[in-house]
């Protein structure tokens, strides 16, 4: 994404100052530009901009399932507040602590790891426990769908060093194979990654988590996937404790097929630049390699 043009920060924080004005004196930054919104950083309070009608819909989505689900679950999540106007925004507490790379990960001891991967499970679980009715009538829906098993093929395809046409191969024949049906179908988070961890590096703990735009119904081991852009090895640990908290048995190569799908499908849509897509395929079927699982 381009930068945030100057006059529409400014732009932004007046309309903060204009609804409150206790923020007239205090310094904006932008904290990301995203695809949907734009958000805004000022003494510790974090204000979001839908772009366009479709993320306004998705932004009081969000205010009004995270306003349901923090009573419910043990993890820390941001309490949003909605604030009308001629441009709707979102205001909320920023969850101390800051986001989790697989660099970092890798530095942390058995006994972080395992926490982290007990906090995550348990949010898993309580999650996957809610009532697919009750999350519906909230707003709740399906989650967005991923690219197709032929458009991977077509974009990814010509990109893939020859050595990687097998993977390609194996993982669009399994992909075209996942089906949702009976217990599969969970209202999930579907963005555990450690960009929206609030990670405390000091005491290598998990302070909370963010960003739910993108929960909603969808496939339990897809769900199960996200944190595999952090580590394979702590997605494994997830899905330990994750299983004996939700008493569900979960097919660990099938959550390991989302992120071949993903990672493959990224590489398709030119999500990043090539030589960058061609590595994070790369990289993820090294990372397979080394725990056995491809």
């Amino acid at each position: 994404m381009e930068e945030v043009p100057a006059a529409e920060i400014a732009r932004y924080r007046a309309l903060v100052v204009s609804t409150l004005p206790q923020f007239v004196g205090g310094n904006f930054t932008t904290l990301t530009d995203g695809f949907d919104s734009v958000a805004l950083e000022c003494d510790g309070w974090i204000f979001k901009f839908p772009r366009n009608a479709h993320a306004e819909e998705r932004l009081r989505r969000e205010v009004t399932l995270l306003q349901f689900l923090k009573p419910r679950i043990t993890m820390a999540v941001p309490q949003i507040v909605l604030h009308e106007g001629p441009v709707p925004f979102t205001q909320h507490l920023k969850l101390p602590g800051s986001a989790l790379e697989s660099a970092e990960y890798a530095q942390l001891d058995d006994y972080r790891r395992d926490a982290l991967a007990l906090r995550m499970a348990q949010l898993y679980a309580e999650l996957h426990a809610l009532p697919l009715n009750r999350m519906q009538q909230l707003g709740a829906v399906g989650v967005d769908p991923w690219m197709s098993p032929e458009e991977i093929i077509e974009g990814a395809g010509p990109k893939l060093p020859h050595g990687y046409k097998g993977f390609l191969t194996k993982t669009v024949a399994a992909y075209r194979k996942l089906s949702i049906t009976g217990s599969e179908l969970v209202y999930g988070y579907f963005d555990g990654h450690g960009w929206n961890m609030a990670f405390d590096h000091e005491t290598g703990l998990l302070n909370g988590v963010f960003d739910f735009a993108d929960s909603g119904f969808g496939s339990r081991h897809r769900d199960l996937s996200y944190s595999n852009w952090i580590s394979a090895d702590l997605t494994l640990r997830i899905i330990e404790r994750y299983e004996q908290l939700a008493r569900v048995s979960v097919d660990r190569h099938q959550v390991m097929l989302y992120s071949s799908a993903l990672r493959l499908a990224e590489l398709a849509e030119g999500f990043l630049p090539d030589e960058r897509g061609i590595a994070s395929v790369t990289n993820w079927v090294a990372e397979l390699k080394a725990l056995g699982l491809y």
